[in-house]
């Protein structure tokens, strides 16, 4: 069985989760957010081929048993961290040695949380934008190997 279109795959969102939104070019830069007083909890989940099943206290988490998060058979929590989210950035330390930094970019008029996470390695750093409503996860892929996966879970809590 080839799995290389899976690890193709894993970077790209699990259905029903909130889409990645990638700034415009030529488009005005945002002021940024006032400061919410909203949350942001942060999931490192360590996914692989093994027995064992996704873990009991990711069962509110429908999206990990879809495609491209269903072709892992296991699903286990490596961390859980719980951040401040507003215009200042705030970060946490990964298990990969990098770091993700998360800031509040601003609010939609339908109250939706536009997010913006870094994430750096060795002085590298990538960015992604997702915006959400309240409790709707979002989902990443930092690590992918066929029988394995480092999958980052964003979840606004007010």
């Amino acid at each position: 069985m080839n799995l290389r279109p899976l690890a193709i795959a894993l970077a790209l969102l699990a259905p029903g989760t909130a889409l990645a939104q990638q700034p415009t070019p030529g488009a005005p830069a945002q002021a940024p957010a006032p400061a919410a007083s909203a949350h942001i909890e942060v999931l490192v989940l360590e996914a692989t081929t093994g027995p064992g099943g996704v873990a009991p206290s990711l069962a509110s988490l429908p999206q990990l048993r879809q495609p491209p998060f269903s072709a892992y058979s296991q699903i286990t929590v490596v961390s859980r961290t719980t951040l401040a989210l507003s215009s200042t950035p705030a970060s946490t330390a990964l298990p990969n040695g990098s770091t993700a930094g998360v800031v509040l970019t601003r609010r939609t008029p339908d109250g939706r949380y536009a997010v913006g996470v870094t994430f750096t390695t060795g002085g590298h750093a990538s960015r992604v934008e997702f915006v959400a409503g309240a409790g709707e996860p979002f989902f990443t892929v930092r690590s992918s190997r066929p029988e394995r996966a480092l999958i980052l879970g964003f979840i606004v809590r007010p």
